[in-house]
């Protein structure tokens, strides 16, 4: 390094602590830094921002561009600061912008009426649809799968549905005495009418409700999500009842004005709204729940759209003989009830081929692979 140079950074002349050979050694020690910084290891900042927040956030939490926004706010020249690398940058860490909220995605509320003892039954449950939700993320957007009871009175159970609550937030507790047919439906569409009713409107301004649709099911039912939302997008979202129509026939079934069966049918949310205002409806609890959903809106004169799922949803055939409303699987299901035991729920999963995205290598399944439906 020449004198000039060595004037010009205050080291030279008398006293001077540093010599030539100490800033030669602080200059290498420099460009060593810098090589192992921005050669060897260019992501450790990215990593490092992904930490701190800026990296894999849901957008939930974070909206795109929120990085570049805050720069700008606290930058002295604005966001003419950044450079186009760093918006290059910038824009590709940032999350995929959700999909528009509009009238044309369809959201379903489904409550599955159970029992607080039946924690085996609800954990199958939740393992089914969350696959399903993994592999169609639409329908992660547009369904919400909950749990209903009434009172909880066991103080155990108690404990334990807490602890679901808390851990799976997928927990409804009706304020009404457990039961199966003097009340439970009704209680649950006044509940949800009132719950969620105009809530949506502070996520979603341009909807006018939280739910399109919401669905009753029994918790031995299998329902095939993205077919359910596929049928439902192209059903009307007013004065709309969706389920297996029953009687079915003239055979099976004692004349009854038509009902959907109630392994699950789904109101449209302004049938919900009217429900859960309806005295009719207030003073006729007691009675089958499926029959008696039907018989309000066919007093009232209410869902005048009507969506009959046959042959899509049906009850599991097993030994039985055929019927208008049992028969074998279908690769178009929507749904399929009576699933009693773990045996017809297998059965049921393996035809559908439910654990399709089970790893295959690596040795650490030693399964056997179902055998492919039809």
């Amino acid at each position: 390094m020449s004198s000039s140079l060595y004037k010009q950074m205050g080291l030279s002349g008398a006293g001077s602590p540093l010599t030539g050979r100490h800033v030669a050694l602080l200059i290498l020690g420099a460009g060593f830094l810098a090589l192992t910084v921005f050669v060897v290891h260019p992501n450790e900042f990215e990593i490092q921002s992904f930490f701190a927040g800026g990296g894999s956030s849901s957008s939930c939490d974070r909206r795109p561009g929120t990085d570049t926004a805050a720069a700008a706010a606290t930058s002295p020249h604005g966001a003419t600061t950044t450079t186009t690398t760093e918006k290059e940058l910038a824009a590709a860490r940032a999350p995929a912008p959700a999909p528009d909220d509009d009238d044309d995605d369809v959201r379903v509320l489904i409550g599955i009426q159970t029992l607080p003892s039946k924690r085996a039954r609800r954990h199958l449950l939740r393992d089914v649809y969350s696959l399903q939700a993994q592999e169609h993320p639409s329908v992660a957007r547009g369904v919400d799968v909950r749990f209903v009871f009434c009172n909880v009175t066991s103080p155990d159970d108690a404990v334990l549905v807490a602890l679901e609550a808390i851990r799976y937030g997928d927990i409804m507790v009706l304020d009404c005495a457990e039961n199966m047919d003097n009340g439970k439906t009704y209680t649950f569409f006044s509940t949800v009418a009132r719950a969620f009713s105009g809530s949506d409107r502070r996520r979603r301004p341009r909807r006018r409700y939280e739910y399109d649709y919401v669905m009753k099911a029994d918790d031995d039912t299998y329902l095939r999500l993205p077919a359910l939302v596929a049928s439902l997008r192209g059903a009307a979202r007013e004065d709309a009842y969706y389920g297996l129509q029953m009687p079915c026939d003239t055979e099976n079934f004692y004349p009854f004005p038509p009902f959907m069966s109630g392994m699950g049918y789904a109101l449209s949310w302004d049938l919900v709204q009217w429900v859960a205002s309806s005295d009719l409806a207030r003073r006729e609890q007691d009675g089958p729940e499926d029959m008696w959903t039907g018989r309000w809106l066919n007093l009232a004169g209410k869902a005048k759209n009507r969506y009959d799922n046959a042959p899509r949803m049906y009850n599991y055939k097993g030994a039985s003989p055929d019927s208008c409303f049992r028969h074998g699987f279908v690769p178009d299901t929507i749904a399929v009830h009576m699933l009693k035991d773990d045996a017809r729920w297998a059965e049921t999963l393996a035809y559908f081929n439910a654990t399709a995205s089970l790893p295959r290598s690596g040795g650490l399944y030693h399964l056997p692979v179902p055998a492919a439906s039809p």
